[in-house]
């Protein structure tokens, strides 16, 4: 995404009307400018602007209407196009976010940001080889750049090019710690770790039986589990298994490094692999939900169900509609995931919405039922002890 800044450092651009500077707070502050559409680069211009605020606000659909239009104004302006891949990825909606970044791309063949942009999409799309090669144009165009040197070692770590990922990343660390950026000094370092724990392996001759091992016995705890899945995933003959090993991997990155987002990562790239499967999107659904992006979440949990309803899928929308206020909509998938099987998310969920309308005997039972069904997190500690339950495993059965 492109940030406000930069726009006014576009070169030959149209003087823009001073209701562009209220955009930020008053979504309609141009309105009757864009109505009017007496220019077409200026109507472009301003709709684009209007499209990043919502995109800030996670007003994707919306967004996509303004640039829709924006790109039908000025099919020349590149900017627009960029904006336009970047929503669309941000529905996960990778085919048609690709076609914009290659219009991008075509209109501003030397902007780092088309590059930069494409290969999101690129490895959203599970073309890992298109994401590197877009990665390599960036840092080319910008070889001071210690972003651009780590995000192409990422995208050679994906492809199993060890040698370059370490390579770029001790690179990106030098240039950051040139330039005394912190954050880049602290993002290579974390880069260092991850090519640690990808490259480590057990030693099995197998590492794909290795990995299978490891998930049928729920046994994740070692950080060789890691090294194993990835050689797995890296010799998969098919999309299929590449998002098994991807499965088992990112469970082994909760539970041996603590990772979530490396874990919610391998999630994406198992659904970019075989997006058929159910399954993996309420594992991507359930990564969002614990990341606290409850509007993703449900994105992933609606195609999950749609491709096959289950009682896991159902307690997670449970759960991300309940954070996104949607209590009706909470209520029913809690109400249809118990039915369909008991579990404690469902039973989270129905307290939650028992406490809120002042029912905290409805709330006790739900919770407590949450309680002996399994969650016993440090949440539902606090929410039975906000309702006068200090000790839950004294609590009588009722």
């Amino acid at each position: 995404m492109i940030f406000l800044a930069a726009l006014a450092l576009l070169l030959d651009e149209p003087e823009l009307p001073a209701c562009v500077a209220q955009l930020q707070t008053d979504l309609g502050a141009c309105d009757s400018v864009i109505a009017a559409g007496k220019d077409a680069r200026v109507t472009a211009r301003l709709l684009l602007r209007r499209a990043y605020v919502r995109n800030e606000k996670y007003q994707y659909e919306e967004a996509l209407r303004d640039l829709d239009v924006a790109v039908a104004a000025d099919p020349a302006y590149g900017v627009a196009w960029h904006e336009r891949s970047y929503t669309h990825s941000e529905l996960r909606e990778f085919a048609q976010a690709l076609a914009d970044s290659d219009r991008d791309v075509a209109l501003r063949p030397d902007a780092a940001d088309s590059y930069r942009e494409r290969a999101f999409v690129r490895h959203g799309l599970g073309d890992l080889k298109g994401a590197w090669e877009d990665r390599a144009k960036v840092a080319a165009l910008e070889p001071k750049s210690a972003g651009a040197m780590l995000a192409r070692g990422m995208a050679a770590l994906w492809l199993g090019r060890f040698e370059e990922a370490r390579a770029d990343t001790a690179a990106a660390a030098a240039l950051a710690e040139a330039a005394d950026d912190a954050d880049a000094v602290k993002g290579a370092r974390r880069q260092q770790t991850l090519i640690s724990l990808w490259t480590s392996r057990s030693g099995a001759s197998s590492p794909e039986a290795a990995c299978r091992a490891a998930d049928k016995a729920g046994r994740f705890e070692a950080k060789q589990v890691i090294g194993d899945c990835t050689a797995a995933f890296l010799a998969a003959a098919n999309s299929r298994m590449k998002a098994e090993m991807l499965t088992t991997r990112s469970t082994a990155f909760l539970a041996a490094a603590q990772d979530l987002p490396a874990s919610a990562d391998d999630n994406a790239m198992a659904v970019a692999f075989d997006p058929g499967n159910g399954d993996w999107h309420h594992n991507l659904g359930t990564s969002y939900l614990i990341g606290h992006h409850s509007w993703a979440a449900r994105r992933e949990f609606d195609i999950a169900i749609r491709i096959r309803d289950s009682w896991p899928a159902r307690a997670g929308r449970a759960a991300a509609r309940y954070n996104l206020k949607d209590y009706a909509g909470a209520l029913e998938d809690a109400r249809k995931s118990f039915e369909m099987h008991p579990n404690d998310l469902a039973l989270t969920v129905l307290g939650d919405l028992a406490h809120d309308r002042g029912d905290d005997k409805a709330a006790k039972l739900y919770w407590m039922g949450a309680w002996r069904l399994g969650d016993r997190d440090d949440g539902m500690v606090e929410r039975l002890k906000g309702i006068g339950v200090a000790d839950p495993d004294q609590e009588p059965k009722s």
